[in-house]
């Protein structure tokens, strides 16, 4: 069957239209990019301060002018200045502080830079206490004694406080026995303000641990520890109310999180030694530090053997489950304009990276 000259022009016409480029529709690199995030490993080179100075620095924030603050075991707090030098931040004695081992064990865990850039929430997870700074001044107040310790404390924008407690502890040794044996006694509350009476939103949790929001401040992110997954819940912070949504990431023993300025949320492993980012948008995971080497290995592997068979497990938190690292990894933060990432844990030095 022979084609007309009509048919043949016409399939030429449409063949050149559908295989010509349309500028319309082209797709420019940066839409088709994928952001490359960097992959750090341990070196001694990146111990910050690197005098081995600190005591139990287990969290920290940063401040607009490139200084640090990080908890101290035996003071409340300590400024860390750009160049390592460091000092004692606020007058924590006056705010009824006490550090006295063996008989008042303090243990400074949790922070957040409130919003106001001017004030810094700081709880304690052996005595329940929440203080308040401000910056400036170095003024602390106490501003509410739990009745049990507290871990980790975010407060949002419209004033509210949201904090976790691990376990129905009133000091370090009880704390520890519910990572030993965990029992369902974590819980997360909400303060309407910091002078209002807290509300438990979240309960039967084995170890509550880090909290944070997203940016919009319309989920609540919360670590269980020892169910190795960290949760979602779906809250109004005008008027508290909050719905569980599920598991948001599973990781092994998630300490403490944030939310980077990508929308990430970033985890800390005490029991692989890393630094994970979990991307929502894309459905993925990245290893942003890894400290691990064999020997944290067959550690971690053990107490992954003892956990599942409701095994004891507390010996297993020596050196030899985070070594060379100065003490077990318990979580990060960023500089303010995001090009440093800090690496806490409970030894006496940060980790410090240049992104």
């Amino acid at each position: 069957m022979k084609f007309s000259s009509y048919f043949l022009v016409l399939f030429a016409f449409t063949f050149i239209c559908c295989n010509s480029p349309k500028s319309n529709n082209k797709i420019s690199p940066a839409e088709t990019e994928i952001e490359q995030l960097p992959y750090f490993r341990y070196q001694k080179e990146n111990l910050f301060p690197g005098d081995g100075s600190l005591l139990r620095a287990e969290d920290g924030v940063a401040l607009e002018d490139g200084r640090i603050i990080v908890v101290d075991q035996a003071k409340g707090l300590r400024l860390i200045e750009k160049d390592g030098s460091h000092r004692p931040f606020g007058n924590f004695a006056d705010a009824g502080f006490v550090h006295l081992p063996p008989e008042q064990i303090a243990s400074p865990n949790g922070m957040v830079l409130e919003h106001d850039g001017a004030h810094i929430l700081m709880s304690d997870v052996a005595d329940g206490k929440i203080y308040r700074i401000n910056i400036s001044t170095e003024k602390v107040e106490m501003i509410y004694d739990h009745p049990y310790g507290v871990n980790t404390i975010y407060r949002d924008k419209t004033g509210a406080l949201w904090f976790s407690q691990s376990a129905e502890s009133i000091n370090l040794r009880e704390m520890f026995q519910a990572v030993n044996l965990p029992v369902p006694s974590g819980a997360v509350f909400r303060m309407k303000d910091l002078k209002s009476a807290p509300v438990k939103i979240m309960d039967s949790l084995y170890f509550a641990n880090g909290i944070t929001m997203d940016k919009d401040e319309k989920h609540l992110f919360v670590s269980e520890t020892m169910m190795d997954r960290v949760h979602k819940l779906e809250v109004d912070t005008k008027t508290g109310e909050a719905n569980y949504i599920g598991v948001a990431v599973n990781v092994g023993a998630p300490d403490n999180i944030l939310i980077d300025q990508e929308g990430r949320l970033i985890v800390a492993s005490p029991l692989y030694n890393q630094v994970i980012a979990v991307d929502f948008k894309n459905h993925s995971q990245h290893i942003l530090f890894d400290g691990s080497t064999k020997d944290n290995l067959k550690q971690t592997n053990e107490w992954n053997r003892r956990s599942h068979l409701g095994m004891e497990r507390l010996e297993l938190l020596s050196p030899n489950l985070f070594s060379p690292l100065p003490g077990l990894l318990t979580g990060m933060f960023y500089s303010n304009e995001g090009q440093t990432l800090y690496i806490t844990n409970l030894g006496n030095d940060l980790l410090k990276y240049d992104l």
